[in-house]
């Protein structure tokens, strides 16, 4: 059942809780932050974090406005669109957060993976012989025969 998030779709989760409510980025946010070590998760939480706190603080800013709109200024229409405009923007960047971790770059292993590749390439490694590594010992015959 482990296999079944891979990196991407980690992020992705992270990005779609951050769109969902603020509430559920803090579930999934903070879970990634205090139970993973994994440097990347953490900088997407930071990212989506960030774009949480500013459409909380338009979406607040919005409301009160409305608010004020209420009570007899003429700025109904306006709030409309402006209300829009913001709602349009929240899904763009979202969506391509979303998109940007689903599709980008190569899927990175995860905790288990990381750890099981790396005993298998200390036991695959050449052994080294006076200090130096295989690699050093062909550059420095190659450099003996010229």
């Amino acid at each position: 059942m482990k296999g079944l998030w891979s990196q991407r779709w980690k992020k992705a989760l992270i990005w779609l809780s951050g769109y969902v409510h603020f509430i559920a980025f803090a579930v999934a946010g903070g879970f990634v932050v205090f139970k993973t070590a994994d440097k990347d998760l953490h900088k997407t939480a930071k990212t989506v974090f960030i774009a949480t706190l500013i459409f909380t603080a338009i979406e607040a800013l919005l409301l009160i406005l409305s608010g004020i709109a209420s009570l007899g200024a003429n700025m109904g229409r306006a709030l409309n669109w402006i209300s829009f405009f913001v709602t349009l923007a929240k899904i763009g960047v979202y969506a391509a957060g979303i998109l940007f971790s689903l599709f980008s770059g190569e899927d990175t292993e995860t905790g288990a993976a990381k750890v099981a590749t790396k005993k298998i390439a200390a036991e695959n490694a050449p052994a080294q012989t006076d200090g130096k590594s295989s690699s050093e010992e062909t550059s420095s015959s190659d450099e003996a025969e010229k």
